[in-house]
Formats: structure tokens, C-alpha cells, sequence
């Protein structure tokens, strides 16, 4: 097994994997605001013909369900509102951003990406139910777990040296409920292999790109719902991973689901009335935005 690098190493390879050209570099910053300025983000998505181009699609498609075609960035402002333009724009940056063409890593990037998605949507439709902003629950559960994308970038075989202990660990650790945890099992083979996990790795990118203080506590705690700065965005993201995993919507048939973490479950207070439409919706709603988002 390769020797575990520190944080500082990390710094230092991560400077160079996630830079971005200097015209998305203000397009993030911009997209990172509380409250952007309409004027500088329309112009800011419209410069990059790539992104402009996949947000108009995606505010186009069934997944926002509008009757009248979108033309412009400005048209979709009016649409579908500021802050579903910023969410829908700011995915696109970063899947851009870690777009490979490398056939060998394309297959663990879409098993990825579509993880991230299945945990946004589920993100975004438990928002409603505890009372959060939906459009910023989207970005938080697509993001949660960019930090491990970024390891599997770096290094694809620390990356796979990660997935098989954890599935041996899975095999041999008997009746132990905390040990058999599947997240449990992954965040403790990253570190063994890597030194820390994704979690970490995910902070100091938030951090990097400065992205707003609710994405950074998302990305770095939604494992440590205890943690002092653990708010209910975080406890939703890390609910939604569980719920995410319940539903199948990855159609993996070796899949387990995460423990919820009792301070996550009885903080948010969910209402699950009518509970069979919430999963039916979150289940069409999935394979919309994996059309939209990845194709």
C-alpha cells in the first residue's frame, strides 16, 4: 500500500488540480456570493459558452417544468429566480472543472456524479420538508462529496486502494454495527491510505475556491453531525446520503445504506406525511437531472 501524504502535500497537489482559467475563476467567485449581482453574473455565465450553454439547458428541461423556451441567461433569471440560476450554474462550473477524457477514470467520474446528484435531489426535496432553502440545498448535496472526486482525480490508485479495504473490512468485521458502516468503513480506509479523508479534502477546497461558509460545513461535517458547527443544512445533506442509498437510485446491487446519525434525524424534525409522493417525485426527478446535469 502507498505511504499516507500530509496535508501540506495535499495543499500543494490540489493548488495545481483545481485551478480554473481566470475567467471561471470570477465566474466562481461570483457564484459563490450570498447575493451576486444579476447584472455581473449574467455576464459572467455568458462568457463561458460551455457553461452558458449547459445551465440554459438544464432550465430548459422537464425539471423545472416551464411552458415558455428559455433564450438567454437574462431570460432565465426571470424564470426560474436568481438563486436557481446561481445553484444551476455553479454545478456546471464544477462538472466542467472535473471533466476527464481519460476513458480509464470516466466510468468512476459518472459513478460519481451521479451519486452527488441522487444526494442533490434528495437534498433539495427533504428541504421543503424542513423548512430550508431548496435551491441552496441543491448545490450543498451536490457538492458534499467533491472532496472524495478530487482524490479519485489526483490519484486513481490511492482511489481504488481506498474502495477494496473498505470492502474487505465489510467482510470481515462481523456484527459490529459502527464497524460495519459503510461509511464508516470508506472515511477509515481514506485515511489510512491518504492520511485523512474526503471530508478534509473537500474543506480545503471549499476553502480554495472560497466557496460561502454553508457549502464548506456540508462538504467538511456531513459524517460529524455532532461537530459544534453542524447546522441543519449539514444534517439534511447527511440524511439525504442515507435516503439516497434507500431508495436505490444508483441501482447498485452490492449498495448498503448509512447509519443516520441520531442528532441529524431528531434535530431536523422531517414531516413525512404523504411520504410515498415525496419518493415517487425524488425518484422522476433523479433521472431528470442525471439527463440534464451529465449528458
Amino acid at each position: 500500500m502507498t505511504q499516507p501524504m500530509g496535508l501540506d502535500e495535499l495543499a500543494q497537489r490540489m493548488g495545481k488540480l483545481v485551478a480554473m482559467s481566470p475567467v471561471r475563476a470570477r465566474l466562481l467567485q461570483c457564484l459563490a456570493q450570498e447575493s451576486p449581482e444579476i447584472a455581473m453574473l449574467t455576464e459572467l455565465v455568458e462568457s463561458d459558452p460551455v457553461i452558458a450553454a449547459r445551465t440554459l439547458r438544464v432550465a430548459n428541461s422537464p425539471f423545472f417544468g416551464l411552458s415558455h423556451e428559455i433564450e438567454s441567461i437574462v431570460h432565465a433569471v426571470s424564470l426560474v429566480g436568481l438563486r436557481s440560476l446561481q445553484a444551476i450554474a455553479l454545478a456546471a462550473a464544477v462538472m466542467e472543472q472535473f471533466k476527464t477524457s481519460d476513458p480509464a477514470l470516466q466510468s468512476a467520474h459518472q459513478a460519481h456524479w451521479r451519486h452527488s446528484v441522487a444526494v442533490a435531489v434528495c437534498t433539495q426535496a427533504l428541504a421543503r420538508r424542513a423548512r430550508l432553502p431548496v435551491a441552496a440545498a441543491f448545490t450543498a448535496g451536490l457538492l458534499s462529496d467533491l472532496g472524495r472526486l478530487v482524490m479519485l482525480t489526483m490519484d486513481p490508485t490511492r482511489y481504488s486502494q481506498v474502495q477494496e479495504i473498505a470492502s474487505q473490512s465489510g467482510r470481515t468485521t462481523g456484527a459490529d454495527e459502527s464497524a460495519t458502516s459503510v461509511a464508516y468503513r470508506l472515511l477509515e480506509a481514506e485515511r489510512a491510505v491518504w492520511g485523512f479523508d474526503h471530508c478534509q479534502v473537500g474543506d480545503q477546497l471549499a476553502r480554495q475556491w472560497q466557496l460561502p461558509p454553508m457549502l464548506r460545513r456540508c462538504m467538511s461535517l456531513h459524517h460529524e453531525c455532532t461537530h459544534p458547527e453542524a447546522d441543519a443544512m449539514v444534517w439534511l445533506v447527511h440524511v439525504s446520503h442515507a435516503l439516497a442509498h434507500a431508495l436505490d437510485l444508483l441501482q447498485d446491487p452490492y449498495d448498503q445504506v448509512p447509519d443516520i446519525q441520531a442528532v441529524a434525524w431528531d434535530g431536523l424534525r422531517l414531516d413525512w406525511s404523504d411520504s410515498s409522493t415525496l419518493l415517487s417525485g425524488i425518484e422522476e426527478r433523479y433521472q431528470l437531472a442525471c439527463q440534464q446535469l451529465m449528458n
